[in-house]
């Protein structure tokens, strides 16, 4: 099916239904394909974006929902029968109903990449044109998803003849994020796809061309693909076109969100213009603003800290923003102005702060070790991170540890003497970030140390006190899970070489595994 201009897509999505009182949805993210594909990096996170946005301004209860990442399909088979049980309870109790499915992730061939599984598009379709709901929507993102548009007997653009019409809606919607022969793509500096990211900006209040505090799907489709081809234009992929399939009865809007009922949002006054690009605490994007002047424009975002950034001319202009129960205004004039090279996308702005307290352990290895010269040591430690200091992703920290322990030192032809230690260490790391999902981040990097140790023979007062300092250079790796707006649990594991060349030479390898919290500052 040719795309069409986004005003002929507003103006034939027009007809679509008044919204059901209650709405189900399903959600999937996977980024993984299976044989012959590469892991998408952002297909989990746009799932709970979409979902998040469905369960707070879609109208879309929590229990009603149904989030799924990295499923079988299976899995995806059974959740959409366990939401049709749903369905018909609900149609029993004589609601009107609605189900939207949103799937970000492979597909190839004519099926969805579930992993290793696979569901055909055509048995997708089919079981959204048989669930019991009365209008059913369904939302693609993946490449070649287009091909779940091709199917006999559908209007894949309908006939534009509003008229009065007292028929309730009942019928079926899909909208794919690219054609059948296209790829759909992801971007790092949106920290996820093109067509989820613009969509998910749309629904926040931004596709709300009519002004009325509420984002139909005309208005919502209308915007991610006039985006969507935008911003997709210069690609080397080159433009990607979503498609739609529509055959529903009956007449009026759906309204996919209602963005008067958030806690709070975002203003953004009528005297000003321009593209304002919003991230989060993690410095990714969570939605943006395509703004002409004459107009307010509100986003309804989630309870939390923001940074807002709006390119004019050769100047950034970057404000912070605390989103809590009461709207705030994003004018211009109170956003900060810094040169272009400050972009907090491409982490340019500056660091940003955290302090990581940690309890955890020490093993060597080889004979020194057995030997008890170096026995295991319990550790207690503290290190001050800047993110983005060097650039998106990159990170540097400085730590410091403090502990001991007591073993008995084995000396050829000698009875086992007794011993404590006390040791303190230090180091400096740099690494990489990887976000694996929105709140799971993966590091990987190095680090140069050096470590201070001091031993002591409480039944042996005429062996000397031993001390030593020494350089460990080594390799380590983090997992971070986000569990509130500034805090993260995180477990780490370090491989170090120590240098040892007291009476001889036994330098060896050791490992450190920690488990600690880590605390954001604010910026």
């Amino acid at each position: 099916m040719k795309p069409c201009s986004a005003l002929c897509v507003a103006a034939l999505l027009a007809a679509l239904p008044a919204s059901a009182e209650r709405r189900f949805a399903l959600v999937i993210g996977d980024p993984k394909g299976g044989a012959g594909t590469r892991p998408l990096r952002y297909a989990e996170r746009d799932a709970r974006r979409i979902h998040g946005i469905l369960t707070r301004l879609g109208g879309v209860r929590e229990d009603d929902a149904r989030l799924l990442t990295s499923a079988s399909a299976e899995e995806v088979r059974a959740a959409m029968a366990d939401l049709d049980l749903k369905t018909q309870a609900a149609k029993a109790q004589g609601e009107e109903t609605l189900l939207i499915v949103y799937y970000s992730g492979h597909a190839k061939d004519g099926d969805l990449r579930l992993g290793d599984s696979r569901l055909p598009l055509a048995d997708l379709r089919e079981a959204l044109r048989n669930s019991s709901a009365d209008v059913r929507i369904g939302l693609l993102d993946s490449c070649q998803s287009g091909a779940i548009t091709r199917s006999k007997g559908v209007r894949p653009v309908p006939a534009f003849d509003v008229q009065a019409s007292s028929t309730r809606p009942h019928g079926l919607v899909l909208i794919a994020s690219s054609s059948a022969d296209e790829e759909s793509q992801e971007s790092d500096e949106l920290s996820g796809s093109f067509f989820t990211h613009y969509l998910a900006s749309g629904l926040l209040g931004d596709a709300d061309a009519s002004g009325d505090g509420k984002v139909t799907l005309a208005e919502a489709y209308a915007y991610a693909y006039s985006r969507t081809v935008g911003g997709t234009a210069e690609t080397r992929a080159g433009a990607q076109h979503p498609v739609y399939l529509y055959d529903l009865g009956g007449a009026g809007d759906v309204v996919l969100t209602e963005l008067s009922p958030a806690r709070g949002a975002l203003v953004f006054p009528a005297g000003d213009e321009g593209v304002y690009v919003v991230l989060d605490g993690s410095r990714r994007a969570v939605a943006e603003v395509a703004k002409s002047r004459g107009g307010e424009r509100r986003l309804a975002l989630a309870p939390g800290r923001y940074l807002v950034k709006k390119r004019d001319g050769d100047v950034l202009l970057v404000g912070e923003m605390h989103v809590e129960e009461a709207a705030i205004e994003v004018a211009d004039a109170r956003l900060t102005r810094r040169p272009l090279s400050d972009d907090p996308q491409k982490g340019a702005s500056g660091p940003r702060w955290s302090m990581l307290g940690s309890l955890g352990g020490q093993l060597f290895f080889d004979q020194a070790a057995r030997n008890g010269l170096f026995p295991p040591a319990a550790l207690a430690g503290a290190e001050l991170t800047a993110r983005d200091d060097l650039g998106h992703e990159l990170a540097w920290g400085i730590d410091f540890a403090v502990g001991g322990g007591s073993a008995n030192l084995k000396l050829p032809g000698v009875t086992p003497i007794g011993l404590r230690f006390v040791e303190l260490g230090g180091g400096a790391s740099l690494w990489r970030d990887v976000g694996l999902t929105d709140s799971l981040t993966a590091s990987f990097g190095a680090r140069v140390a050096f470590l201070s140790i001091w031993r002591t023979f409480p039944g042996h007062p005429e062996l000397p006190r031993q001390n030593f300092f020494t350089l460990t250079p080594g390799i380590e790796t983090m997992f971070s899970w986000r569990f509130g707006e500034r805090l993260s649990a995180v477990v780490r594991g370090r491989l170090n070489y120590l240098f040892y060349n007291v009476d001889q030479n036994q330098s060896l390898g050791f490992v450190e595994l920690a488990a600690g919290v880590d605390y954001a500052f604010g910026r």
